[in-house]
Order: structure tokens, then sequence, then C-alpha cells
């Protein structure tokens, strides 16, 4: 029996070890979910030959549990991109809030990201929006890049057993 160590052959790839990349994503329903997963697909499309790609999904009613809440805190502090998916309005939802707060006091200030997906938020209204003012203010303090990418939800039908069918 030969055990003699051999080099992989010219032009075979060698097993090489994946970079961790850890993604949170927070969202306020169902829609602005969908929003978010097109991020993710289009992300792990780019990112899953050289990255270990992780993913943990919450939505923000769900955190009204103390025991989520921390998991949710602990899983962000740490994570590379933390991406909010959220419609627009006159303040943050305070779920998102209380979560971004508590997220900002347990980071450890490595370099990540912060990434809005705001529903129904014009793109010209983007530096007046209260929502994407709160975000910018705590991705500073935070120490987080910031993204901000706006979106509008598909037209909604009244009878959902059938999508675009027409009779002629």
């Amino acid at each position: 029996m030969d055990n003699t160590f051999r080099s992989p052959a010219r032009g075979s790839r060698q097993w090489e070890p994946k970079f961790p990349f850890d993604l949170v994503v927070g969202y306020e329903d169902i829609a602005t979910r969908n929003q978010a997963l097109r991020l993710y697909d289009r992300l792990a499309q780019r990112l899953m030959d050289d990255y270990d790609f992780q993913c943990t999904w919450w939505k923000f009613e769900f955190l009204e549990s103390p025991t989520l809440f921390d998991q949710a805190v602990d899983a962000a502090a740490d994570a590379n991109m933390f991406v909010l998916s959220l419609r627009d309005s006159e303040q943050l939802p305070e779920m998102a809030h209380r979560w971004l707060e508590a997220v900002t006091q347990r980071r450890d200030y490595r370099k990540s990201a912060l990434v809005a997906l705001i529903c129904n938020l014009a793109p010209d209204k983007v530096h007046s929006s209260p929502v994407v003012t709160a975000l910018q203010g705590i991705s500073h303090l935070a120490r987080m890049d910031f993204f901000c990418n706006t979106f509008d939800l598909p037209r909604e039908t009244t009878d959902t057993s059938f999508e675009d069918i027409s009779v002629r």
C-alpha cells in the first residue's frame, strides 16, 4: 500500500473553507417578508460559493416573547447584515425600535450593515422619511453601514384563489 502524500492534480479544486456570513431579517408582515426573501435569494446566489451563509427570520410581533426577543437581539448583534423590511410610516414599529436599541447596546462594533427595505415609500421621499431618518441615526450610533431600498407592493387582488386569469 502506497501511503505517500500526493498533491492534488492540476486544475482540480481543493476544498477551501468558507467564511461565515450571518444575515438577520426582521419583517412586519407577509408582504414585507416576501420582499426580504427576494433580497435573501439574490444575496445567497452571489455569496454561497464563498461564504457559509446563515439566515434567521424574525417577525416583529413574535418578538413580544422575552425569550424570542433575547434570541433575536443576540443574532442581530453578531450578524454581518441586519435587514429590516417594513412599511413606511411616521415612526418605526415599536418592536423594531426596541430591537434595534437592544442590538446597539450588545454589538461589538465589527464591520456590519443595516439594510432597510421600505414598502410604499416614493424614492424621492427617502431623505425626508421619519423611518429612514431614525434608521440612519441608529446605524450611525451602532457604527453600521446603512443601505436603504424602497419597493411597492404588487397590486392586490380581491380573489386570491385565481391569479391573473381572464376569460376571452
